[in-house]
């Protein structure tokens, strides 16, 4: 599910993700509220919200109120003023060894 405006840059985002076959693509326009993007994460069992940060009104707690409401979703918030993402993901790990503490913060998801 994409979140944001209805421009070139989004229309191009789109593009390039419905180019995967396997994958399909929803687009919310920004003039839509967080109770639209909720309802299509919901209707549609996304596995990924992109937000276009700056677009819209909403409290920055969003990606952690999605997450916590769908554990297995992963958000990105894509800020365009300064061409910068965030990646949000809640993981699970099994901790067998006290090790595994260095070993997550060193490796990325």
């Amino acid at each position: 599910v994409i979140w944001g405006r209805e421009d070139l840059l989004s229309s191009s985002v789109e593009f390039i993700l419905a180019s995967k076959k396997e994958w399909e693509v929803v687009s919310i326009s920004n003039k839509e509220d967080i109770d639209a993007l909720i309802l299509a994460v919901e209707t549609t069992h996304a596995d990924i919200v992109i937000i276009h940060q700056g677009e819209h009104n909403d409290p920055t707690n969003l990606p952690m109120q999605l997450l916590q409401d769908h554990p297995a979703l992963r958000v990105i918030t894509v800020c365009l003023e300064d061409n910068s993402m965030e990646v949000y993901s809640k993981q699970k790990i099994m901790v067998k060894q006290a090790s595994d503490l260095i070993t997550v913060i060193e490796n990325e998801p």
